[in-house]
């Protein structure tokens, strides 16, 4: 058994594999650059747990819906269920939404059924003017005492201000050196936000969207969640929350009004009567943070052979994949690009890591695994020829 695991990041990608791993029996350090848990992306007050719909025949194996049902059901942990607030979502409808969640849908009146516009109204606590499907389970997140609880159990150590610098196999293990010291580790997971000077990533494509959230002075008798492209969520700690902007490919962290702006009218557009009961922009705050995504929309969870890339430049691309010799590498696994998903699908990618280091069978069906492998991105490139070097040019 891999007894020591470094993980680095304490964001939700980081803190859900650290509690999982706990859970499971390991010893686990968690390094992080910043001086608290949640700086960057996962540091938002509130998160919002909800799934995205998908068609009927779609759902038993649609990775969102999963990873949704499966963070309800860690959120019932003693020592978590204090931090998640189950407001309900109203899904608001609009000329695109979806029409196929009805009574052959496999969630039909146990996690979702549809109100009309009057019976929205009554369960939001505030008038609204189309009818909306309910999702009666889903919720927010107080993100900042959830991840200090997730970081809490006595097999977990973090170390803050430790910016990671390198990782070295060193045999069987790795040798991780920071800005607080060097740290030796049966297994590596990375679950760091965004971009960090490791090449043990290369190949692994993030893509970074900036996102404003905005909150003001609470004034509305909104009793559950609304979401219609954004999202407002009922008061919380006097305050209403409001968002997102998203803006690929812009780093910015600043505060920008227009942002806020935007925020206020996409509620405008749906719900104009409650927009029009919105504060003067000015007493409004607001964060910023970057988001981090891959190509395909999907996280990257699994084990990550660094040498691949390597080892698949002396063979032809071809529809099936060579058989390669196993990795000399010490366990090495990723949770990364979570996107504005992370309270919802982290935890799946946590599970599935764990089950892989630990040797455990795998709960979760082939496809969804498949679907996270962070190496996806690294197959497809050979397979389009971007990697294989002739043996003439090799030589």
């Amino acid at each position: 058994m891999h007894e020591h695991v470094v993980v680095v990041g304490a964001g939700i990608a980081g803190a859900t594999c650290a509690w999982t791993l706990a859970q499971r029996g390991y010893r686990v350090t968690v390094l992080d650059a910043g001086s608290e848990p949640g700086l960057g992306g996962s540091g938002n007050a509130l998160a919002i747990v909800y799934p995205k719909l998908v068609d009927a025949e779609l759902t038993p194996q649609h990775l969102q819906s999963m990873a949704y049902l499966h963070a309800l059901e860690r959120l019932k942990a003693p020592d978590l269920a204090e931090h998640f607030r189950a407001t309900g979502v109203l899904w608001l409808d609009q000329p695109r939404s979806l029409r196929d969640v009805d009574a052959h849908h496999p969630w039909w009146q146990q996690h979702v059924w549809r109100l009309s516009a009057e019976e929205a109204s009554a369960c939001a606590g505030v008038p609204l003017m189309q009818s909306a499907l309910w999702l009666p389970a889903a919720g927010v997140i107080r993100t900042h005492g959830l991840l200090r609880s997730l970081l809490a159990p006595e097999a977990i150590r973090c170390v803050f201000n430790a910016r990671v610098q390198a990782a070295t196999a060193q045999d069987s293990h790795w040798q991780v050196s920071t800005t607080q010291g060097n740290f030796r580790a049966d297994a590596l997971v990375l679950a760091y936000a965004g971009e960090a000077p490791l090449s043990l990533s290369e190949g692994l494509p993030l893509r970074p969207v900036r996102g404003q959230i905005s909150q003001f002075p609470a004034n509305l008798a909104l009793r559950t969640t609304l979401c219609y492209g954004g999202y407002l969520t009922p008061a919380e700690h006097g305050y209403h929350c409001i968002g997102a902007t998203f803006s690929p490919q812009d780093r910015g962290t600043d505060i920008r009004p227009e942002d806020n702006a935007y925020n206020a009218q996409a509620l405008a557009q749906v719900a104009p009567q409650l927009a029009a009961k919105l504060p003067p922009l000015s007493q409004w705050r607001a964060r910023a943070s970057l988001r981090w995504q891959t190509p395909d929309f999907s996280p990257m969870a699994g084990r990550h052979d660094p040498s691949l890339r390597d080892a698949l430049r002396a063979h032809t691309p071809r529809r099936h994949r060579p058989q390669l010799p196993p990795s000399k590498t010490p366990p090495l696994f990723v949770s990364l690009g979570h996107g504005a998903k992370g309270y919802t699908q982290a935890w799946v990618a946590a599970d599935v890591i764990v089950d892989a280091l630990s040797g455990q069978a795998s709960r979760w069906p082939e496809a969804l695994t498949q679907q996270l492998d962070p190496e996806r991105f690294i197959w497809r490139e050979w397979q389009r020829g971007r990697l294989w070097t002739p043996r003439r040019a090799r030589a």
